[in-house]
């Protein structure tokens, strides 16, 4: 009869090398299993890019901030498309127009998807936002009450909100003494909230309204500018907020509550007031009214109307007075076209803009040189993630001549480019591309140009004495950037008024 051992005992070597077996086993498996593992055995070949180490690939050589300056380093070193891989998650950096275009207009079905990062769309609960909607119902119909809205065809209907915006905003400069931007950032969120909620609400609800906002986009935005690791292993979305490194669940707890209150709160309160008899003019009340879009749709949109138009507009419009203090010679001309076309003390109308051909290529300038979002959002696939780099291209001296890191508004005049007509167009670019294109660039280029023209043909706008600006004035880390900036203006009087700014600012009259 056959005998077996009662025991098997394993030495301490024997141990060693059974796990050194199953470790190399396991590091085989992964690293056949690797991106360009799966390239290579299909006859591919993956972009250039930053060295990858195995398994974890760009992990460690990722920047940890301020992307943009790194990914433009990456096009100047790797070319148009830049291949990175972090730790098992593939992203294509598309630094040319044409590329951008092929994947985005011309293969749109495959390419208008967004990435859904763990924390800002799980844990802060931001999945609802139009900006992180793949393109389903849902993202659909918000679209298309947009369309029906602020559309190209309808998006005067609202000048009345702009012009009392603008009426405000030059109120609010006179004699003021601060940050433009927070001046900014007041004009354009009444003017929102207004068309999104209604006289009513904005009077007796308006302020807690933009407050939240504001609180809950300024984590949002510099939510999204960092690499967090839950975004590469989601599971550790279950850790608790105590756990010692889990700096992103607090973050994450903090955004909910704010998500939350955007989302919810606002249009409640209109509801509620429709519910009562009380009505006025409002997007919300005229869609619950007239029916055909879904109430949960009218909802999620009008809070990503605040969250998507405030902080680019303002933003916008704080690099345009960067550029014009900056320039002073161009503000002069401007100023002088505005005498000989709206004569001299007058405010413009929005029905003027057109005329003020130097006005509106210094605006296109500030689009160009100084793209409030340079990074854009990311465009998943089923193979890679692919992310069009807006900044790079706007400066991309194959598109824009070898002055293109230059600011020079003359590019868009005809009689100093007879060539201006075969740029691209720089009220689309930075608004993003194909199907996920902003649809309230209208509302935003009529708001930029009109404003922008009523703050010249009310003021003047001067560097403090003494101060130095130079072209590459830092930015914060978000992705919405804006310059920072103090003014302090004079008193306002019906020709001659001064506003100076940025940084540290001291006035002048123009005489």
């Amino acid at each position: 009869m056959a005998t077996f051992p009662q025991s098997l005992s394993l030495s301490a070597s024997h141990t060693w090398a059974a796990g050194v077996v199953i470790a190399g086993l396991v590091t085989w498996y992964l690293a056949s299993n690797t991106n360009e593992a799966k390239a290579r055995r299909a006859g591919a070949v993956l972009g250039p890019g930053p060295k990858r180490a195995l398994l974890v690939g760009n992990l460690f050589n990722f920047p940890k901030g301020r992307w943009y300056e790194a990914f433009t380093q990456w096009a100047h070193e790797y070319g148009d498309l830049v291949y990175i891989d972090v730790a098992g998650l593939p992203m294509v950096i598309l630094n040319s127009l044409e590329a951008i275009h092929e994947l985005t207009d011309k293969r749109m079905n495959i390419h208008s998807n967004r990435p859904n990062p763990t924390l800002v769309c799980d844990i802060m609960g931001y999945s609802f936002f139009l900006p992180f909607l793949q393109p389903d119902k849902d993202f659909t119909e918000q679209r298309r009450l947009f369309q029906k809205a602020i559309g190209p065809r309808v998006v005067h209907e609202y000048d009345s909100f702009v012009q009392q915006g603008c009426s405000e905003l030059l109120q609010r400069l006179d004699g003021f003494s601060g940050e433009p931007l927070k001046a900014l950032v007041k004009t354009v969120g009444d003017v929102l909230t207004r068309m999104a909620y209604g006289e009513y609400f904005f009077v007796h609800h308006g302020q807690e309204a933009i407050q939240k906002n504001v609180q809950g986009l300024e984590l949002l935005s510099s939510a999204s500018a960092k690499l967090w690791l839950v975004d590469v292993i989601p599971a550790l979305r279950y850790i608790p907020a105590w756990f010692p490194g889990a700096t992103f669940k607090r973050v994450g707890n903090q955004g909910r509550i704010y998500a939350d209150a955007i989302r919810y709160w606002s249009f409640d309160q209109v509801k509620a007031a429709l519910s009562a008899g009380i009505t006025d003019e409002s997007i919300t009340s005229k869609y619950l009214d007239e029916g055909g879009i879904s109430e949960s749709t009218v909802r999620d949109a009008m809070s990503a109307m605040y969250g998507a138009g405030v902080d680019t507009t303002t933003s916008t419009l704080a690099h345009f007075l960067f550029c014009i203090t900056l320039y002073p010679n161009w503000q002069k001309r401007i100023q002088g076209e505005m005498d000989r076309v709206l004569g001299r003390g007058n405010t413009p109308t929005i029905d003027d803009i057109p005329k003020l051909t130097m006005l509106n290529a210094f605006v296109r300038e500030t689009l160009r040189w100084l793209p409030v979002a340079p990074l854009g959002l990311p465009h998943p696939s089923l193979l890679h993630t692919y992310s069009p780099i807006p900044g790079f291209v706007l400066r991309d001296p194959r598109i824009w001549g070898k002055d293109s890191e230059d600011f020079n508004p003359n590019r868009f005049l005809p009689e100093h480019n007879p060539s201006v007509d075969e740029l691209p167009d720089v009220w689309s670019i930075p608004f993003g591309f194909g199907r996920r294109i902003c649809p309230g660039r209208h509302l935003a280029q009529r708001t930029l140009l009109f404003y922008a023209a009523a703050m010249l043909s009310s003021y003047e706008v001067l560097p403090y004495e003494e101060e130095h600006l130079m072209p590459n004035w830092p930015f914060e880390d978000a992705v919405i950037r804006s310059v920072s900036v103090r003014l302090q203006s004079l008193s306002l009087t019906p020709v001659e008024t001064c506003i100076s700014l940025p940084l540290h600012i001291q006035a002048t009259c123009m005489k």
